[in-house]
């Protein structure tokens, strides 16, 4: 398994377990992807490759609850 897709299904999981709908991710030119909530629009990115500073998978889908739950 490719390690994105890992990634996409991990971030699914964590969104899922805080009660968010998410979109399809989309793909953005530096190789992320990003998907909203369809009901909060609370958004996670997945990076392959993040700075040091950042962690693979992050946004605020992942850190809260989904408002409409």
């Amino acid at each position: 398994m490719r390690k994105i897709e890992r990634l996409r299904i991990e971030a699914l999981a964590s969104c899922n377990a805080r009660g968010h709908i998410m979109s399809r991710f989309e793909s953005w030119d530096d190789g992320s992807k990003v998907s909203q909530c369809r009901f909060c629009k609370c958004a996670v990115w997945i990076d392959p490759s993040p700075l040091p500073n950042e962690t693979e998978i992050m946004g605020k889908a992942v850190a809260v609850d989904c408002e409409y739950k």
